[in-house]
């Protein structure tokens, strides 16, 4: 299939590109960086050069396409977010998906979208794709999309496909951050840690979308996370002894949401426990890490590699 892929730069996208040349896929990508442009380009990926802000230069260069892909995000640096900075990342999250819906109808083929898990959960409860998304935080960025890929999937054009993955975790993107918080023991994990948030290897995470775009389900929603739900306390006492360093400390919400603010806060104590049931069944999809304590050993050995040596 001929596969324009929106965001294939990016760590998902670093990915997913190999993944889908390994099956044969003709796959362009659209990129704001001419280096960019040159990099892919020695790897038999085409590409064109345009910003989703901004379409109306490389729509007219695009060629006819089997399969749009949008992995697309903006950049969200960690810290206190401003009103006026929030406001700013909400329009562009909007563009980020309105543009390739604009693509995808201009071409004549289907969609696949990328907006994260956003579920409240209390208890027991485990979100699937029947429930509502609610937004808080900063998921709230994405507060305007939500109604506009509804509409979408009410008018089938273009034909679309949601996909809704969890906290991608692997040798790049945040979580490198993480890990270096961890190494220096500087991460916190907020009050007890108790809530849950879904966590995907990116390899697996990619190979979900192989699998979206393999069987085209569409007007379907997928929720793309591992088989076992686990905290944030889980999560990161099982870090750090992949990393062999001391536990990270708890720190009261009140603090944390002096220091980054109100939005942050509640996004990173949020309680959003899935199941990933429906794309593993109609996607016929297997993970390679079923479970983070099956993820994690191999990420933290990888990013140890890559540590500078001292002398």
């Amino acid at each position: 299939m001929r596969v324009l892929v929106i965001g294939g730069t990016g760590f998902l996208g670093t990915h997913l590109l190999p993944k889908l040349l390994e099956q044969g896929h003709d796959v362009t990508v659209l990129t704001r960086s001419k280096d960019n442009a040159c990099s892919l380009e020695s790897r038999g990926v085409s590409r064109v050069v345009g910003d989703l802000l901004d379409p109306e230069p490389f729509m007219l260069k695009l060629k006819p396409q089997d399969a749009v892909i949008c992995i697309a995000m903006p950049d969200i640096q960690p810290g206190r977010i401003s009103r006026k900075r929030f406001r700013a990342l909400q329009k562009q999250t909007t563009a980020y998906f309105s543009t390739p819906i604009a693509v995808a109808e201009k071409l004549g083929c289907p969609l696949i979208v990328t907006l994260g898990t956003s579920f409240r959960t209390t208890g027991g409860q485990v979100a699937d794709e029947s429930w509502p998304i609610e937004r808080f935080g900063m998921t709230r960025i994405g507060e305007f999309v939500d109604p506009l890929i509804a509409q979408v999937m009410d008018r089938g054009s273009p034909p679309i496909i949601h996909m809704l993955p969890g906290e991608i975790y692997g040798p790049g993107g945040l979580f490198r951050m993480m890990y270096d918080w961890m190494k220096k023991g500087r991460y916190p994990v907020i009050g007890s840690g108790q809530n849950y948030i879904p966590r995907i290897h990116v390899k697996d995470c990619a190979s979900a979308y192989v699998k979206a775009l393999d069987k085209l389900p569409i007007g379907e929603r997928f929720i793309i996370a591992d088989d076992s739900p686990c905290t944030v306390r889980e999560f990161a006492d099982f870090m750090a002894e992949c990393m062999d360093v001391p536990k990270p400390r708890s720190v009261p919400r009140f603090i944390i949401r002096v220091v980054v603010g109100k939005l942050v806060c509640e996004t990173i104590t949020m309680n959003c426990r899935v199941s990933n049931a429906k794309a593993k069944m109609h996607l016929d999809w297997e993970l390679i890490y079923p479970t983070y304590r099956d993820g994690l050993p191999a990420v933290i050995a990888e990013l140890e590699d890559t540590q500078p040596q001292a002398r």
